[in-house]
C-alpha cells in the first residue's frame, strides 16, 4: 500500500511540473512575435521605427553607416522586433504610439487645465505672494521647455549636417571612381 500511495504522489506531482511547463512554454509563444513579424525584406515598411530604434537604443546615425553595416543593423532588428524584445512598445509601430502619446498627453494637459479653472474659483484667499510664486514656476518651466525644444532643434540640423557631410563624401568619391 505504501508504495501505491508513493507512486500516486509521483505520478500527481510529475502531471504538475508537466502542467507548470506548459504554461511556461504558453508564455514564450504569447512573447514571440506579440506584435508581429517582419521579415528582413520589408525594410521600407517599418523604417522610421528603425531608425528611431538606431538613434534612441543603438545611439547611431542611420546616416553614417554603410550599406553592409546597415543591413546588419537591421537583421538586428528584426530579431528583435519578432522576439517581442525591444526596449520600448514605440518601437513596434511609431505611428501608433505617437498618437497614443499624444492623446495621453491632451488629456492630462485637459486635466490640468480643468483643475487650474476650478481652483481659481476656489483660491480666492491665495495670497499675492504664492501666486507670485506660481508665476515664476510657470515662467520656469516655459523656459526650459522653450530650451528644450532649441536643443532638439539644433541636434536635428546637426544631423541633416552629418548626413549632408556623408552624401557629399559618398559624392565625390563616385565622381573620384569615374575619372
Amino acid at each position: 500500500k505504501k508504495k501505491k500511495k508513493k507512486s500516486k504522489k509521483k505520478d500527481k506531482k510529475d502531471k504538475k511540473d508537466k502542467k507548470d511547463k506548459g504554461e511556461d512554454a504558453k508564455n514564450l509563444n504569447d512573447q514571440f512575435g506579440k506584435y508581429g513579424f517582419i521579415r528582413a525584406s520589408e525594410k521600407f515598411h517599418k523604417q522610421d521605427e528603425f531608425r528611431a530604434w538606431l538613434s534612441e537604443v543603438k545611439h547611431i546615425d542611420w546616416g553614417m553607416l554603410a550599406g553592409r553595416e546597415r543591413d546588419d543593423m537591421w537583421g538586428e532588428f528584426v530579431e528583435d522586433f519578432n522576439t517581442a524584445t525591444l526596449p520600448h512598445v514605440k518601437y513596434y509601430n511609431m505611428h501608433e504610439w505617437e498618437q497614443s502619446d499624444s492623446r495621453k498627453k491632451s488629456a492630462k494637459l485637459h486635466k490640468k487645465h480643468k483643475k487650474l479653472k476650478e481652483g481659481s474659483g476656489k483660491n480666492m484667499g491665495v495670497s499675492d505672494e504664492q501666486q507670485r510664486e506660481q508665476e515664476l514656476q510657470q515662467k520656469r518651466q516655459q523656459k526650459a521647455s522653450q530650451e528644450y525644444a532649441t536643443e532638439l532643434d539644433a541636434v536635428a540640423l546637426m544631423h541633416q549636417a552629418k548626413e549632408k557631410e556623408a552624401m557629399a563624401k559618398i559624392l565625390s568619391m563616385a565622381m573620384a571612381s569615374k575619372k
